[in-house]
């Protein structure tokens, strides 16, 4: 699909109700949900790395986790508790998430048949689900935060907001994983994963939905806003992509170094 159509259905759905709207569309045309059994196994080694990184940075494992942007399935707070994590906050600052896809993410997932009939259910299980929901300083201290491919989702003025808050209630370790590619090129295998650094912010601005919303913030961004909220990193990588399409970039991103402009993915430890 031309990542111009798909940019203009995601700007459709920002209405009241979108946000069901484009469930039923995910569910019923395009088919992403329920999650195959694939992807939630790649999200139960996204959930992995967290803990495995805390043993290695703090050691033992963390009493409790927050995650931002759990989404529709719970998939990673499940896959948390499985491994051993005592409670999971998970915060959406829509409430997306779903008993049946979250359900549907259990059966797969853990090693017991639990049943989630309810919101209380899933609580008792040691799940806390809140949304719509923003991270304060005033929000209960956990061990441990995290992110999978959501910082990049969050407009730098709320992203700088964010991570005051979690420094404030992050004891000991945040994990954060960040996708830096161009979204539409998911669908639309004619462009670059670096597409959208051709667009000034102008530009790129009737194509940036509120479903779809990318800051387009590089990896030295990112570093930098960690440490400006007062977080130390202890690690960080990104992986490159390739730039090799004739892309000529606009004027705005041409400061960056190539590796940091052309990365696709980055990871963030802090603490």
């Amino acid at each position: 699909m031309d990542w111009r159509l798909k940019a203009l259905a995601f700007r459709a759905l920002d209405f009241p109700g979108g946000n069901w709207a484009h469930y039923l569309l995910q569910r019923h045309v395009t088919r992403t949900w329920p999650r195959p059994t694939k992807t939630l196994d790649a999200l139960a080694r996204r959930a992995k790395e967290v803990v495995d990184r805390y043993s290695v940075h703090v050691g033992g494992l963390p009493n409790n986790v927050l995650e931002i942007g759990a989404g529709r399935d719970l998939a990673v707070p499940l896959a948390m508790r499985r491994l051993g994590v005592e409670t999971v906050t998970a915060v959406d600052v829509n409430r997306i998430a779903n008993l049946e896809l979250i359900q549907h993410a259990a059966d797969h997932l853990l090693s017991e048949q639990v049943k989630f009939a309810s919101w209380k259910e899933l609580e008792s299980f040691g799940v806390h689900y809140l949304a719509p929901h923003y991270v304060t300083a005033d929000d209960v201290k956990v061990d441990c935060s995290c992110s999978n491919e959501v910082l990049e989702h969050v407009p730098v003025e709320q992203l700088v907001v964010l991570l005051r808050a979690l420094r404030n209630v992050t004891e000991k370790l945040t994990v954060h994983s960040i996708d830096y590619s161009d979204h539409y090129a998911r669908s639309d295998k004619s462009v670059s994963r670096l597409n959208f650094l051709r667009y000034s912010d102008d530009e790129w601005r009737p194509f940036n939905s509120g479903k779809q919303f990318v800051n387009r913030l590089r990896h030295s961004d990112y570093l930098r806003l960690f440490e400006e909220a007062g977080f130390k990193i202890i690690e960080e990588s990104s992986m490159a992509g390739d730039p090799a399409y004739g892309l000529e970039v606009a004027e705005q991103f041409r400061h960056y170094d190539p590796a940091d402009l052309f990365a696709i993915k980055g990871r963030i430890i802090a603490a």
